[in-house]
């Protein structure tokens, strides 16, 4: 009798361990799987996968996210729970994840709310490309639309514009130091950095508004090569504009180009591109995916590059 005890709880220690191990695999998987993820990202990686098999994509991992949107921000700032400029948290709140309650507002309930009438929203930033739900929601089967917009953030990171704009406000700020000693002599040291701050905040719009421009052009180049007819850009600039309120003329102290001057330009553009056809070195990627980070990165292989 006893015998047959030790055996039976032998027995049971191995299926417990089992049944232990049959759990941890399952939310490992479930937590770390492509195929297990929200249907939003996998619209991402089928586009990105389109996209790079034509086009490079550059030798560093690519993070994608997708957060609530600024709907959720500005609401969470109309509650009371966050102060201005300290509620872009919940922009960034994850919209796949059940949250507590937060100063009696009920997060989740915000969240769904947001992707009711938040619009299309994405950027890049530190190298990584942010897109709000809402915009999957907004797009609904136009994906080929979604691809410009997906390429353009791309192409943020891929050409460094940030870079390029620093560079050029760094020769701005420069020359306006060597033009300080004339301008004293008229102006006070207070209306002269008023002067200055106004100046630079409008030339770092400009510059702004040009990088959004080459995002445009490189984006559709990108989108091109990948087989898209050619005026996918454009519909989908125009689709942009029609769902997020775009106005039609270029704002001074706006980040992005007006709708007519976008459209011209990246018309133009279109227009003169020829499709490159020259034959892509062997380019080869994988994709991770973390549920607890809320992240889809997609990651070149090592590969020998110039």
């Amino acid at each position: 009798m006893k015998k047959k005890y030790i055996r039976t709880l032998k027995l049971f220690s191995k299926c417990s361990f089992l049944i232990l191990f049959i759990v941890i695999a399952t939310n490992y998987i479930k937590d770390n799987s492509t195929y297990f993820m929200p249907q939003e990202y996998k619209t991402i990686k089928k586009i990105v996968d389109k996209i790079a098999l034509k086009n490079n994509l550059g030798y560093e991992e690519i993070p994608f996210s997708i957060g609530s949107g600024a709907y959720m921000e500005y609401e969470a700032e109309k509650l009371g729970i966050c102060k201005k400029d300290d509620c872009y948290y919940f922009k960034n709140l994850n919209p796949y994840k059940k949250h507590k309650d937060f100063k009696e507002v009920n997060l989740n309930e915000l969240s769904k709310q947001s992707f009711l009438f938040n619009s299309i929203e994405a950027y890049a930033w530190s190298g990584v490309v942010w897109i709000s739900k809402s915009t999957f929601k907004t797009y609904g089967d136009k994906t080929n639309y979604l691809s410009c917009l997906i390429g353009h953030e791309l192409a943020h990171i891929i050409y460094n514009d940030h870079l390029e704009q620093s560079i050029k406000l760094s020769k701005k700020i420069k020359n306006h130091q060597n033009l300080k000693d004339d301008k004293n002599k008229v102006l006070n040291n207070e209306e002269l950095k008023k002067e200055e701050d106004e100046e630079i905040d409008l030339y770092e719009k400009v510059l702004s508004r040009e990088s959004e421009t080459k995002a445009d052009q490189n984006g559709a180049r990108m989108i091109i090569n990948a087989g898209y007819p050619n005026d996918t850009c454009l519909k989908s600039l125009t689709f942009l504009s029609k769902k997020n309120y775009t106005d039609a003329h270029t704002e001074i102290n706006s980040t992005h180009p007006g709708h007519l001057e976008r459209y011209k330009s990246l018309k133009t553009f279109i227009d003169s591109y020829d499709k490159e056809v020259k034959r892509l070195k062997p380019y080869k990627w994988s994709w991770k995916y973390s549920r607890n980070q809320n992240t889809l990165t997609f990651s070149p292989h090592n590969q020998v590059h110039d």
